[in-house]
């Protein structure tokens, strides 16, 4: 089954922004696979290893959430001021 992610690029985001977008698709696909892993895994050392692996992956994954959001915010800061302080839709 295919999942749906929230995180779209759309024409209109800055370089820096599509990294960051991209780089969280792929921490994504990264923790699926993971948790994959965990669930086949029947030494301990190597469950151990996974539960490593899965909780670096979601503290990145949260660091690249964050980052987004403020890129995110600032771009909507930066066009609400350009509009002349009113929002703008794109």
């Amino acid at each position: 089954m295919k999942r749906i992610s929230p995180i779209r690029a759309r024409s209109t985001d800055a370089p820096a922004l599509l990294e960051l977008k991209t780089s969280l698709q792929e921490t994504q696909r990264a923790l699926n696979h993971a948790y994959t892993t965990f669930d086949y895994v029947s030494d301990p050392e190597l469950t151990e290893a996974c539960i490593f692996e899965i909780r670096a992956l979601q503290s990145r994954m949260n660091y690249l959430v964050r980052q987004i959001k403020d890129m995110e915010a600032c771009a909507a800061t930066a066009v609400t001021a350009h509009a002349g302080g009113r929002p703008r839709w794109i």
